[in-house]
C-alpha cells in the first residue's frame, strides 16, 4: 500500500489532528494480551556481539534509532532491555490501529510520541526534536507506518542532523518466524526463537553527514538492507 500524500490545501497536515487511545473493554483485551507478549519475550534468545554492545553503550546521548516498520514487536523489548525506557520516545501512528501498539509501549515504560506523515506530522517532528535536544533517545521506522516497504523517508535524517544526534541503524533477524500478511510482512519470531540483533552507529562527525538529506536517506536504506534477512525479494526503491 501507497503512503497517502498530505492534502495539498493543508500541507502540514493541521487538520488531522486526531489521537486515538485504547477505550473501555478493549483494556480488557489489553492487559492479558500484555502479559502473554511479557511472557513471550522472555523466551526469546537475542544475540548481539561483545564488541558492539560495548560500542552502543558508550554512545553518548542523542541517539535516533531507525528499525523497520515489519520489526517493531520485537524492537520494542530490545529497546527496553537496552536503553533507559523512561528516556527513550517511539514515534507511533495517531491511527485506531496503532493504538494498541502504543498501550503496549507504554506498558514496558517507553515514552510515545504519537505522529505520521498524514497525522500530526508536523507536532510530532517537533516534539521528537525536542525530546532529542533534551537528551533523550528516540526510536523510528523510517518506512512506517504504511510504507512502501523498506522505504526511507527524508524526516528521520532531517532529525537526526538537527538533533546532533547519532544514528543508530538497527536490524533484528530471525529464521524462525512467522511473517504477517501485512504491508510490511511483519517478522514475528517463534517462541524461544533467537533473534540476532545487527547494529550500524553512524556518529554526527562522520563524513556522510556532508551529503545532502536525500543521499544521505539514500545510503542509510542501502546500509539497513544489507542489514536485513528476508526470504522474500526486497524492492529496489
Amino acid at each position: 500500500m501507497n503512503q497517502k500524500a498530505p492534502d495539498d490545501h493543508d500541507p502540514f497536515n493541521t487538520k488531522r489532528p486526531e489521537v486515538y487511545d485504547l477505550k473501555g473493554l478493549q483494556w480488557l483485551l489489553f492487559y492479558p494480551a500484555a502479559w502473554g507478549l511479557w511472557l513471550y519475550y522472555r523466551s526469546l534468545r537475542w544475540r548481539l556481539d561483545k564488541e558492539t554492545e560495548r560500542q552502543l553503550a558508550a554512545l553518548p546521548s542523542p541517539r535516533l534509532i531507525a528499525v523497520w516498520h515489519n520489526r517493531s514487536l520485537i524492537a520494542a523489548e530490545w529497546l527496553r532491555r537496552t536503553f533507559d525506557p523512561p528516556r527513550f520516545a517511539c514515534l507511533i501512528s495517531p491511527s485506531r490501529m496503532a493504538a494498541w501498539e502504543v498501550a503496549f509501549f507504554r506498558f514496558l515504560k517507553l515514552k510515545v510520541i504519537r505522529g505520521s506523515s498524514t497525522r500530526r506530522s508536523v507536532q510530532a517532528a517537533i516534539e521528537i526534536l525536542r525530546a532529542l535536544r533534551e537528551g533523550n533517545d528516540a526510536g523510528i521506522s523510517p518506512d512506517g507506518p504504511s510504507g512502501p516497504l523498506y522505504s526511507f523517508q527524508e524526516g528521520a535524517i532531517t532529525l537526526a542532523r538537527k538533533a546532533g544526534a547519532s544514528m543508530v541503524v538497527l536490524s533484528l533477524n530471525a529464521g524462525a518466524a512467522y511473517r504477517a500478511r501485512t504491508w510490511d510482512r511483519h517478522l514475528i519470531p517463534l517462541p524461544f526463537a533467537q533473534v540476532d540483533v545487527l547494529v550500524r552507529i553512524i556518529e554526527p562527525d562522520d563524513p556522510m553527514w556532508g551529503k545532502n538529506d536525500a543521499e544521505v536517506a539514500a545510503k542509510v536504506r542501502s546500509i539497513l538492507l544489507e542489514m536485513t534477512r528476508d526470504p522474500f525479494s526486497q524492492p529496489e526503491n
